[in-house]
């Protein structure tokens, strides 16, 4: 996915961080083992959190076990393993999602030597994203919808609340997934997935402004912030675009807060509303205002 799903460290306990990285770092080791070793390289913050909230909503309890780290032999790791299929689950989910973001990359066609590294990769994932398609068929169908949706919808130069629908739909169907028919926090649930989802969209599309208005791509905020002929916001635009940006993830945000409020969560409960609460705001932050992005990219991925 994008990455952008992930607590606010600061305002975590010691204890909870520890069982966040825990289960980071399971769901590596899973990757590994259902997927192959490269699948690891799709491991995201994102997926981890779908994780922990699949954990939370089951209940099952967790243990914490010792181990080394399966990329650095020399570093110690905790791990959460669970009996159940959490873990495999969003696996699947990590991998479906890279492979269609090649797939997208691909179709892109930006850059030829770009072009030949994405095929190399597309042709890795293909068989890993089949199998997970296997084991997982409504998942690969509700993944394989969304981005056929996400293409129209960009084909066509729709608005931004059209271009953040596919997304938030598929998020909106993964976490119903997590509860049965008869559980009564599905519509919360439900909820929490869809608004997480439009924020997920629009931060990513935020976070992409600069380097869209320089490509010429399409980006959905373009046309909201009347910048169809510029390649390069001066001072005053990006203040105004920055504000913008923020003001319509404030609004989706607020909404992700009230559907977390209303989940009954069995474990990993501070975590999860750490990350609803408090990280979301802050990666909104970071990227919007204190223009982390410019920084590398793999400084953010790092837990």
């Amino acid at each position: 996915m994008f990455g952008y799903v992930r607590p606010h460290k600061a305002e975590l306990l010691v204890k909870e961080y520890a069982q966040y990285k825990a289960a980071y770092c399971q769901l590596c080791r899973t990757l590994g083992q259902e997927y192959g070793f490269l699948s690891r390289f799709a491991l995201s913050y994102d997926c981890a959190f779908y994780a922990l909230l699949a954990l939370s909503v089951s209940g099952e309890q967790v243990r914490e076990c010792r181990g080394r780290c399966v990329c650095n032999p020399l570093k110690a790791c905790a791990y959460l393993p669970s009996a159940g299929g959490e873990y495999k689950k969003a696996a699947a989910l990590c991998v479906l999602l890279t492979y269609h973001k090649l797939r997208d990359d691909l179709e892109d066609g930006k850059g030829f030597f770009r072009s030949m590294g994405v095929r190399f990769l597309l042709a890795v994932t293909a068989r890993k994203a089949k199998k997970a398609g296997r084991d997982y068929p409504t998942l690969a169908k509700a993944v394989e919808r969304t981005m056929e949706s996400q293409r129209e919808a960009e084909s066509r130069r729709a608005g931004v609340d059209q271009c953040a629908e596919p997304t938030a739909r598929l998020l909106e169907e993964a976490f119903l997934e997590l509860a049965d028919q008869e559980d009564r926090q599905r519509p919360a649930l439900g909820r929490f997935g869809y608004f997480l989802g439009r924020w997920v969209y629009l931060m990513d599309a935020a976070d992409d402004l600069r380097e869209d208005l320089r490509a010429g791509s399409f980006n959905p905020f373009i046309a909201r912030l009347g910048l169809e002929r510029v390649s390069e916001m001066d001072p005053a635009q990006r203040e105004a675009a920055e504000r913008a940006c923020n003001q319509a993830l404030n609004a989706t945000a607020v909404q992700v807060v009230l559907a977390a409020n209303l989940l009954e969560l069995k474990n990993f409960g501070p975590i999860i509303q750490n990350v609803a609460e408090k990280g979301i705001a802050q990666v909104q932050r970071e990227i919007l205002f204190l223009h982390v992005k410019e920084k590398p990219r793999r400084e953010l991925e790092k837990v």
